[in-house]
C-alpha cells in the first residue's frame, strides 16, 4: 500500500491524471488505479516504467530503501529519515516508521487534520490485519457497519480485509500509531 501512495502522490505532483501515467507506462487505469490503492502488486517492468515517467528511481519507490539515515544494518530507522506521505487533500500526513529488514510488519504514524479522512469510501487492503493506538486527538472509526470514537490511549485492530474508513471529528490534529501486517491471513 506505502508503494501505491507513493506512485499517487508523485502523480499528482507531476499535474498527471490516472489516464495519462497508466498510457505512457502501457498499463490499464484499471490496474494502475489498485496498485496506487494497494489492491494489486506491482510488476518489476511496471515498477521500473513508473519509476521513469514519474522521474524517479525504483529503490526510492520501494520501502526505506538506500537511505543514508539508516544504521545497524536496517535494523534501525532514525529519527527524521522516515519517509512522509503527504495527503493534503485529506488533511493527513503518514510516516513510514518501519526499519529497512522489516519484512512482515509495517508501522505508520498519521497526523490527522481536524476533519481529515480517509474519504467517503469504504476501503479495504488484500492481506495481513492492523493494529493502532491513537496517541493524542479523537477518531471516528468505521468498521462492521458501526461507528466507534476513539480517544488518547484507545487501541482498535481489525483485518485488512475489512472494508473501513475513519476521520478526526475533533478540533486538534489527531496522532495515530498503525502496525500492519504484511502476512496473509483467513
Amino acid at each position: 500500500m506505502w508503494l501505491g501512495q507513493q506512485i499517487r502522490q508523485l502523480r499528482k505532483k507531476n499535474h498527471k491524471s490516472l489516464t495519462e501515467l497508466a498510457k505512457a507506462c502501457h498499463l490499464s487505469v484499471g490496474l494502475l488505479s489498485q496498485i496506487e490503492r494497494g489492491m494489486s502488486s506491482i510488476s518489476v517492468k511496471s515498477l521500473q516504467a513508473l519509476a521513469n515517467e514519474l522521474g524517479v528511481s525504483p529503490d526510492s519507490l520501494l520501502r526505506n530503501a538506500g537511505s543514508d539515515h539508516q544504521s545497524a544494518e536496517g535494523q534501525v530507522a532514525r529519527a527524521g529519515s522516515h519517509r512522509k506521505l503527504d495527503l493534503e487533500d485529506k488533511g493527513i500526513t503518514k510516516e513510514i516508521v518501519t526499519p529497512a529488514l522489516a519484512h512482515d510488519l509495517d508501522l505508520c504514524r498519521a497526523f490527522i487534520q481536524p476533519g481529515g479522512s480517509s474519504g467517503d469510501q469504504w476501503f479495504s487492503t488484500d492481506k495481513g490485519e492492523q493494529v493502532g493506538m491513537v496517541l493524542q486527538g479523537e477518531m471516528e472509526l468505521w468498521i462492521d457497519n458501526k461507528v466507534v470514537t476513539l480517544g488518547a490511549g484507545d487501541s482498535f485492530c481489525y483485518s485488512s480485509r475489512t472494508p473501513r474508513r475513519w476521520r478526526n471529528p475533533g478540533e486538534t490534529v489527531t496522532e495515530v500509531i498503525w502496525a500492519i501486517s504484511n502476512i496473509q491471513t483467513d
